[in-house]
């Protein structure tokens, strides 16, 4: 059996909520565990630096408690306490279909795990490069 996953982000600005609500269908086995299905789309929202997602099970934040959170800035997902990432699409899913729905947190304190290391001595350096950059366009 296989699972119709539908994505969908919160916008990040007022130039991208004009594509809202960013919809990507993805296709999955059904024996795909919840853990596998977060790592393997945790790409799909920007990958900004200092921006953190929380993933919903669902169409939107309010059908449910957020089950991970992802970060382009971290090596995988952390997932919440209550969520079980072994447990497969078919349980979750209704009707062949499954919600995943991220919501936008910038520079937020991860909602799992331990807090983000503090700035390295490289970041200021990044900074001035991308305003050299931007000065430039």
């Amino acid at each position: 059996m296989t699972v119709n996953v539908v994505l969908t982000r919160d916008s990040v600005c007022m130039g991208d909520d004009s594509l809202a609500p960013h919809r990507q269908d993805v296709t999955f086995d059904g024996a795909t565990t919840l853990g596998d299905l977060v790592t393997r789309v945790a790409d799909y929202p920007l990958r900004m630096r200092g921006a953190r997602w929380a993933v919903f099970l669902g169409r939107n934040r309010a059908e449910g408690s957020p089950v991970a959170e992802v970060s382009p800035e971290w090596a995988g997902p952390r997932f919440l306490a209550g969520a079980d990432p072994l447990l497969p699409l078919t349980a979750l899913a209704v009707d062949g279909e499954l919600g995943v729905y991220f919501q936008y947190h910038p520079g937020s304190v991860p909602l799992a795990g331990p807090p983000d290391p503090g700035r390295t001595a490289l970041d200021p350096l990044a900074g001035r490069l991308a305003l050299w950059l931007a000065e430039r366009r």
